[in-house]
């Protein structure tokens, strides 16, 4: 896939903060930054970036799609307002393992993603 300045622009947008903007907030962003680009070029861009694993999205039921720069292995809450999704990292790469291998008893997974829903606790910084 040919780069291109737009494409390069909502990459370091999505990668430089770590709150799985949706599209629409990526196009906020990157029309602030680059007044001409246009709402389906960011929606395009977006998913290229995805199709060729440069960003992951993440799919919540009922709410806009987010997208996520972070692409180590790691799963992602909720909170329950639905305003805030953090990165949420086991304690080891073995609890990922463990979770893994408990569901490829029953699946051949091409993909574990999932979404865990919650209230952050008082006084807890997320990265």
């Amino acid at each position: 896939m040919k780069s291109s300045k737009q494409r390069e622009l909502i990459l370091d947008i999505v990668k430089s903060n770590n709150i799985h903007p949706t599209a629409e907030w990526v196009y906020g962003e990157a029309k602030r930054i680059m007044p001409q680009i246009g709402v389906a070029t960011v929606y395009r861009n977006l998913n290229q970036l995805v199709e060729q694993g440069s960003l992951n999205k993440i799919v919540i039921p009922g709410e806009p799609d987010r997208f996520d720069g972070q692409m180590t292995e790691h799963y992602h809450m909720k909170s329950k307002d639905g305003e805030q999704v953090v990165d949420l990292f086991p304690k080891s790469e073995a609890g990922m393992k463990n979770l893994k291998a408990a569901f490829e008893e029953a699946f051949g997974i091409e993909n574990l993603e999932f979404v865990v829903d919650g209230t952050l606790l008082t006084g807890v910084r997320m990265k």
